[in-house]
């Protein structure tokens, strides 16, 4: 089987166009707070939340990367290759990925902050743990988010630096 990063690297789009809309689909709702409403009516909810952070959030850039990691272990052992004509392109993808991750960090931290304070002066403190469970899940997904953006940044330039060794121990 032939790997290749430009398939890797299109691979991950299309996994952060799943993530992106699916993540859209899947409601866990805290920036609006309605997951302290509808797991403290349905603690069972919590399942679906997991399975849909797992399929949408987790999954997607988990196979992207599997396989670009792959791509790029096979790309370093060649001696010519795609990384010497798309270092730009890679990079600032893997900025944008980085980035995103980034702000899905923020915004998850930020928002979990805001959901526990409402649930310790509202609701049911029970589902405290459910909620930061649902939180990591979907944390996880941006961390690797931001791990496709530092592997598609930095492959380039280590790439460039062995060859440039290589090429000084040959000399």
């Amino acid at each position: 089987m032939q790997f290749h990063v430009e398939l890797g690297l299109l691979i991950l789009s299309l996994a952060f166009a799943v993530s992106f809309f699916g993540g859209l689909g899947i409601g866990i709702d805290l920036g609006e707070y309605r997951i302290i409403y509808i797991l403290g009516a349905n603690p069972d909810r919590y399942i679906e939340y997991m399975l849909e952070a797992f399929l949408y959030l987790i999954l997607p850039p988990a196979v992207g990367l599997a396989y670009s990691i792959i791509a790029f272990v096979r790309e370093r052992k060649s001696p010519t290759g795609v990384l010497k004509k798309w270092w730009l392109p890679l990079m600032v993808v893997g900025g944008f990925f980085f980035f995103w991750g980034v702000y899905g960090v923020w915004w998850t931290y930020t928002n979990y902050l805001d959901v526990i304070r409402m649930v310790n002066e509202y609701g049911p403190v029970e589902i405290a743990d459910l909620i930061l469970k649902v939180c990591l899940a979907v944390g996880i997904g941006d961390i690797l988010w931001m791990f496709a953006g530092v592997l598609f940044m930095f492959s380039p330039i280590f790439k460039m630096m062995v060859r440039e060794k290589d090429a000084s121990t040959t000399n």
